[in-house]
């Protein structure tokens, strides 16, 4: 990511975790060697309309990566509308939402 003076940035790329390595600790390939082929990350199958119904019991992560668990009570084209029950509801896409088992 960036070259410091006695220091180099890097990012991995499935986690997206950073860290600051010294130059040291860095391993160069060796002349004529070829790099591996990185392997494709397995993709899972976003959630859709119909995963969910009414009554449901989900969750998700709002913008401050807060989970908010809620039942939906409303089921639109591209959203569901939770309600946590603490008097607010929001609006979520489909991919966003997480079912919750009750044990």
């Amino acid at each position: 990511m960036a070259m410091k003076d006695t220091q180099v940035m890097v990012q991995e790329q499935q986690t997206r975790r950073t860290w600051a390595l010294p130059y040291t600790a860095l391993e160069p390939p060796q002349p004529g060697a070829r790099r591996a082929p990185e392997p494709e990350p397995a993709q899972m199958p976003r959630p859709s309309r119909n995963d969910f119904r009414c009554g449901e019991k989900v969750s998700f992560e709002d913008k401050y990566l807060n989970t908010v668990v809620g039942s939906i009570v409303r089921i639109n084209q591209r959203t569901a509308t939770v309600d946590p029950g603490d008097g607010t509801t929001w609006r979520v896409a489909f991919g966003l939402l997480r079912h919750v088992m009750d044990i």
